[in-house]
C-alpha cells in the first residue's frame, strides 16, 4: 500500500502556490455494523472508505474538495478543484492554517491490534449474549430493541504546508439495546443498556444486556407522585444526555454567535463547587482520545468548569483566532469530506467520592431517574430543560418503588447550581458521542405529576 502519510504530503507540495495556504488529510476506515432480533442477524454490513480530502485558504478564502480516487490524475483535479473554489469564496480573514507544533509520542491507549482480525461470527455472537442477558434477566422483558454492534477502524494522515505531517490509528467498538419490560397490566416501558471501549475484549455482553434488563423491570408499573420540588440523582445515561446540551454552551463558536445560556460568564460561578467539567482529548482509552485534533493542533486536556467557576471554553484554530486565544484542540473532523469543525472530544464531569448507592441512601425523599423522553427538551441556548421521566422514589435513603408519567423540569443554570452530590462512578455512554458522567445528585428539581 502507497506510504499515505507520504501521499498527504506530495498533495500539499503538489497544490502549494505563493501565498496559499493548503491542508491534506487521508481517511481509511473499515466499520461493522450488526444488529439481531430474538437471536437471528437481522442487519449485518461491512464497509471500507479510503478518500482524501484537500483544503485550500488563499487570502481568507477557503475551497475544499475531496475524493476517493488515488490515481494521479483524480488526485491532481481534486487539489485543483479546491484552488478553484478558493478563488471565488469570500474572503475571512481569520481562516487559515495552525503553524505545525510537536505531536506527543505518549501512548494514549487507543489501538486495539486485535479488533481488525477479530470475526465476525465472534461479534455476532457476543451481541446475541447481549440479547439473550436482556431475555433472561426476567420473563417480563418481552423485546430487546435496536440490539446493535459496531465497530470502527480509523487511521488519519494530515499534512499541511505550515510543515505539520502526522498520522494516527484508533479503534473503537461498542453494544446497545433497549429492553421492553410488559407489567400484568399491559403497560410498557423501556431503558437502555450500554457499553464502549477502545478495546474489543473490554465489552460484556452479559453486563449490557442485564443492564437494560433490570433497569426496565425495576421501573415498570409506575404511577406518578404529587407534584412537588424535590431532589432527584440521575443515572449515568440520563445524565450523560444533560451534559451533552452543557457541551454546546461551552463551545467559543456558539458564544461567537450568541448562543449559549452562560454568555459572557466567565470567570463567574456558574455551578456548586461539585462541579468540574473537562473536555480531554490526551484522556487514555477515551473513545475520541487523539493526538492532535482535526487540524494538525495537539489535543489537550481543557478544565471549562473548575469547582464551578467557568474558566474556559473549547476553541479550534478559526473560533480562537477570534477571540486571540490559543486553540485547544477541539477540530473535529467527520472523515475526508469534511471540513473541521468545532466540537467536545471526551466531555466529562469529574467524579467525586460516594458511591451510586452512598448518593441515593443521603436523600431523605426525592427521584431516581432512570429514563427520560424529550418532551420540552434541552435547550443550550435559553438553557431551557424539560423531560419525561420514569424512575424510582426515594424514601429517608430507600428505593420503595416505581414512578412514572411525570416530568422534571429545571434550567440548565440550575441544574449546575444545584448539584449537590458528584459520584465515583465516571462512566462514558456511547448514545451521546464521548460523554462521561457518574452519577449525580441535584436538589430543589421540579417534578410535575398529579396535583
Amino acid at each position: 500500500m502507497t506510504d499515505l502519510l507520504s501521499l498527504a504530503q506530495s498533495v500539499v507540495q503538489q497544490a502549494k502556490a505563493p501565498g496559499v495556504e493548503v491542508e491534506a488529510i487521508i481517511t481509511h476506515d473499515v466499520e461493522t455494523q450488526i444488529k439481531v432480533s430474538r437471536g437471528e442477524v437481522e442487519q449485518l454490513s461491512q464497509s471500507s472508505s479510503r478518500g482524501l480530502g484537500v483544503r485550500v485558504i488563499d487570502g481568507g478564502r477557503t475551497g475544499y474538495a475531496y475524493t476517493s480516487d488515488f490515481s494521479d490524475e483524480g488526485i491532481a483535479r481534486t487539489w485543483r478543484a479546491a484552488r478553484e473554489l478558493a478563488k471565488v469564496a469570500t474572503a475571512d480573514k481569520y481562516r487559515g492554517l495552525p503553524d505545525a507544533s510537536p505531536i506527543s509520542d505518549e501512548d494514549l491507549e487507543i489501538w486495539d491490534k486485535r479488533l481488525p482480525s477479530v470475526p465476525t461470527t465472534e461479534k455476532i455472537e457476543l451481541l446475541k449474549r447481549v440479547e439473550r442477558a436482556a431475555f433472561d434477566y426476567d420473563p417480563r422483558i418481552i423485546l430487546a430493541e435496536f440490539c446493535t454492534y459496531g465497530d470502527a477502524v480509523n487511521h488519519v494522515y494530515l499534512a499541511n504546508s505550515r510543515g505539520f505531517a502526522q498520522q494516527y490509528g484508533r479503534t473503537t467498538a461498542y453494544s446497545y439495546l433497549m429492553g421492553i419490560a410488559r407489567g400484568d397490566d399491559g403497560g410498557m416501558v423501556n431503558a437502555f443498556g450500554s457499553g464502549a471501549s477502545n478495546f474489543f475484549a473490554d465489552l460484556d455482553p452479559d453486563a449490557i444486556g442485564r443492564e437494560a434488563g433490570e433497569k426496565a423491570i425495576s421501573i415498570l408499573g409506575g404511577k406518578p407522585v404529587e407534584t412537588q420540588t424535590t431532589t432527584i440523582v440521575l443515572d449515568h445515561a440520563v445524565g450523560a444526555e444533560i451534559l451533552s446540551a452543557l457541551a454546546l454552551a461551552l463551545s467559543a463558536d456558539d458564544w461567537q454567535r450568541k448562543r449559549s445560556f452562560l454568555l459572557d460568564r466567565l470567570g463567574q460561578q456558574v455551578g456548586s463547587d461539585m462541579v468540574t467539567l473537562m473536555d480531554n482529548g490526551r484522556l487514555k482509552r477515551g473513545l475520541a482520545s487523539a493526538p492532535f485534533d482535526g487540524e494538525g493542533v495537539p489535543t489537550s486536556a481543557t478544565r471549562l468548569i473548575d469547582e464551578g467557576v467557568l474558566q474556559n471554553l473549547m476553541y479550534d484554530t478559526y473560533s480562537a483566532r477570534k477571540d486571540n486565544k490559543a486553540s485547544s484542540g477541539n477540530a473535529q473532523r467527520a472523515g475526508h469530506r469534511s471540513l473541521p469543525s468545532l466540537g467536545p472530544t471526551n466531555f466529562y464531569m469529574q467524579p467525586g467520592h460516594q458511591t451510586r448507592d452512598e448518593i441515593i441512601a443521603g436523600v431523605k425523599r426525592g427521584l431516581y431517574v432512570v429514563s427520560v423522553m424529550q418532551t420540552g427538551g434541552i435547550d443550550p441556548i435559553t438553557g431551557d430543560c424539560s423531560m419525561g421521566a420514569n424512575g424510582l422514589w426515594i424514601e429517608n435513603g430507600k428505593i420503595t418503588g416505581p414512578v412514572g408519567g411525570v416530568t422534571i423540569g429545571t434550567t440548565l443554570n440550575d441544574f449546575l447550581q444545584n448539584i449537590s452530590e458528584v459520584g465515583s462512578d465516571l462512566r462514558f455512554i456511547p448514545l451521546f458521542g464521548a460523554i462521561g458522567v457518574p452519577t449525580l445528585r441535584v436538589d430543589n428539581v421540579t417534578i410535575g405529576g398529579t396535583k
